[in-house]
């Protein structure tokens, strides 16, 4: 009765909340009401007055904003009558405000904006690390930016692909790993935040990331912050957040589609052969954007079938979404946005031996997995006035999954509901101070016959204030309390804070520093899991006396243009852990076999470096990337390397542009892993389990834009693994191998 008072109470509160927002758009629905007029305008290159294609127009403290046509036109109808400032902005120029423009209730004569081009790409803007637009280049901590022409041009199908390219990130499969900090933990809990504008994503059940959930073609952009982001966001933010960010629907209606196939290789070895069938991959993209009058609907879907590489490891996905934003007026909106995935898929937990690499172990054979996940997000925006915004946000994320063998049918199962809620105030009483304030709260409900049945809740409040002290230097001082209950046992309760500090040393050059403390508390799964029968040979037992995992983050960088061409991002850190859980096998005396137990390490120290070098030659025409970053893991408790960190990981991205051509090279590097889990090679057991080598891959593609031959499309060759590098992120699981992938998009 207790938490269902409390759920009860969570949920009056958020409809209390959005009805006083509701309520406040009388102010600005009067205004919005008032004598109104367009806003017509051309955006142009400095440097030789050419209409510029997809450079976005907004209207600073209002929700107004447009893109521009082929022939770099923008309109913004509805603009009440009254004095704005705009913002321009387009990848590869510099940014340009512009202010006093005059609005009255007729169609003002053509404005006409030209924006210059940057020696080097332009700093993005970004709203991750701070919780409000900022320039990148100003950002207390580190941060990477992936944007849809990246995703496109790799014939990205999921999330965690398009990662393992931004600096200092790597994956074991689909486990995701900022700087070291969150090894292996067989999908159960993640030490990065993943979120999709801004909402929380993790499952309610293990905690984890499902990537294959977001929808792809809707992506924008996805933003990256390096270290402990808990100081805004919470449990779960210990290593980093990955806020995936959804595309503006257009001003007119458009129609997006996407078609692919490819074929995987055969094996490098004989004795690797298991079918004589060519193993083959295909999906489709399609989605529709248009506008009705104050309203703007998207629809989306998805279909992606894959044979698979290796034996009992085929997929079939399917995947929709729709959204529909409303505009209550210039300065109000809401929007609500809903996904539904479902996928069934072999499950391949580890291989049967590295002879026969490509085939499962026989305790995994005929093992399958059919998933269903939505979720469902809102998010209502107020611009009160020039210093007061505000907006109310929830999600409402649900899971249900279960496993199948020819002998058990749902051997294991789970279904599980978690809902989200957050009111975030931004207050700016001048041009030197942001304040951002709020309230969040969370229940968790899990119902399964591995994990229990359990309720879980939680509550937190934060406050941040970014000080402009001159024009060089701006700090960043913030912190939030989070309280975090699992029915039944003790609540978490942890105060984390934060100070960032960036220093523009002169127009080429801005230092930044900052230190954060973190923390995550156990998932229901970390704490509860107990099964005896699954498609692995060992038994997982329940962990219930976990302490949540704390840290302390600490960075020093900067970026500096060295050359009109060339830009340098280093940054030095360091992340000290404690109580940080990890999964061990371990001999059960009362079982007399090996069990997977969860434990809290004592302490953790992870120190390094990162670089990333950004060059853009012969016009913008040529661009090059070349990040590396060194993690020194170390297990302070053991006096050992933690488990499952490479030491060394390396990428070269370089693409070059020749008329309607686009050719393109990725290559990355991780080095060999110096610990594993020698317990699970030995016990499992998992037949040459410890056989791991350093990666090298290299993926090339040839993109064409048939525009200029009177077609328009689009089409693209990839080569994944062009060298047919035989190597495992996971032991016991061979990565993918050789692969060919033609694809073709338009719209209309």
């Amino acid at each position: 009765m207790q938490w269902l008072t409390k759920k009860i109470g969570i949920i009056s509160a958020i409809i209390l909340f959005v009805s006083f927002s509701l309520f406040a758009q009388s102010e600005n629905g009067a205004v919005g009401a008032a004598i109104s007029g367009i806003l017509h305008g051309k955006i142009i290159s400095a440097e030789d007055s050419s209409p510029l294609v997809g450079a976005t127009v907004t209207v600073n403290n209002t929700s107004l904003g447009a893109s521009t046509d082929t022939a770099g036109i923008f309109i913004i109808k509805n603009m009440p009558a009254g004095v704005y400032s705009l913002t321009a902005s387009m990848l590869g120029y510099q940014q340009k405000i512009i202010g006093s423009v005059h609005v009255n209730s007729q169609e003002i004569g053509l404005l006409t904006i030209a924006l210059s081009p940057s020696p080097v790409q332009a700093n993005p803007v970004v709203i991750t690390a701070t919780k409000h637009e900022q320039s990148l280049e100003d950002a207390p901590v580190s941060m990477s930016i992936v944007n849809a022409q990246m995703l496109e041009a790799r014939n990205t199908i999921s999330v965690d692909d398009a990662l393992r390219y931004v600096p200092g990130v790597n994956l074991m499969q689909s486990q995701v790993n900022i700087r070291g900090s969150s090894g292996y933990s067989r999908g159960v809990g993640s030490r990065v935040l993943l979120l999709i504008d801004g909402l929380p994503m993790l499952t309610g059940d293990t905690g984890e990331i499902t990537f294959e959930a977001i929808p792809v073609f809707q992506i924008d952009r996805i933003e990256v912050v390096k270290g402990a982001g808990s100081a805004l966001y919470g449990s779960s933010a210990l290593g980093g957040v990955i806020n995936v960010i959804t595309k503006e629907i257009p001003e007119h209606p458009i129609t997006r589609w996407r078609v692919y196939s490819g074929v995987y290789d055969a094996p490098s070895f004989s004795q690797w052969k298991w079918s004589s069938k060519t193993r083959a991959f295909n999906g489709e993209f399609f989605s529709h954007a248009q506008r009705f009058g104050d309203m703007s609907v998207v629809l989306s879907g998805s279909r992606i079938f894959d044979d698979g590489y290796r034996e009992n490891d085929w997929l079939r996905r399917y995947d929709g979404y729709a959204k529909v934003k409303y505009d209550l007026s210039p300065f109000q909106s809401i929007a609500v946005s809903t996904n539904l995935f479902y996928q069934y898929h072999g499950d391949f937990i580890w291989w049967k031996s590295l002879n026969d690499a490509l085939r499962p172990d026989p305790s995994q054979e005929n093992f399958s997995v059919t998933a269903f996940r939505t979720n469902t997000n809102f998010l209502f925006k107020n611009f009160i006035n020039d210093e007061w915004y505000y907006e109310v946000k929830g999600v409402w994320v649900t899971g249900n999954w279960h496993e199948d063998s020819l002998r058990v049918r749902e051997a294991n199962a789970s279904r599980s509901n978690v809902v989200n809620g957050e009111i975030q105030v931004n207050y700016t009483p001048n041009a030197y101070t942001v304040w951002t304030y709020g309230i969040a709260g969370n229940f968790d409900n899990v119902a399964s016959d591995l994990f229990g049945t359990h309720s879980g809740f939680g509550g937190a409040a934060y406050a941040q204030d970014e000080l402009k002290i001159s024009e060089a230097l701006t700090t960043t001082l913030g912190a939030r309390f989070d309280i975090q209950q699992i029915e039944g046992l003790n609540s978490n309760q942890q105060v984390n804070p934060k100070l960032g500090v960036t220093y523009a040393l002169d127009p080429q050059t801005h230092l930044r520093a900052s230190i954060g403390r973190g923390f995550r508390a156990p998932s229901i799964g970390e704490l509860y899991v107990a099964t005896n029968v699954s498609s692995s040979s060992i038994a997982i037992v329940p962990s219930t006396d976990l302490r949540p995992e704390h840290s302390w983050t600490y960075e020093i960088g900067g970026t500096h243009v060295l050359l009109p061409n060339l830009s340098a991002d280093v940054s030095l850190f360091q992340s000290d852990f404690s109580d940080l859980i990890e999964a061990g096998v371990e001999m059960d005396s009362a079982r007399n076999s090996p069990v997977v137990r969860f434990r809290n390490v004592t302490q953790a120290r992870i120190q390094g470096i990162e670089t990333n070098f950004h060059s853009e030659l012969l016009d913008h025409m040529f661009l090059l990337d070349v990040n590396y970053t060194y993690n020194w893991p170390y297990d302070i408790g053991q006096k050992t390397i933690l488990r499952f960190r490479p030491r060394h990981i390396a990428s070269v991205n370089a693409s070059y542009e020749y008329q309607e051509f686009t050719f393109g090279s990725d290559f990355r590097f991780i080095s060999r892993v110096d610990a594993i889990d020698e317990n699970l090679v030995r016990l499992a057991p998992i037949i040459d389990g410890d056989t791991r080598v350093p990666i090298y891959v290299n993926d090339i593609r040839v993109i064409a834009n048939l525009a200029s031959f009177g077609v328009p499309l689009k089409a693209s060759f990839n080569v994944n693994n062009l060298f047919r590098y035989n190597y495992v992120e996971l032991i016991g699981n061979i990565a993918p191998i050789r692969n060919y992938v033609l694809s073709v998009e338009g719209a209309l």
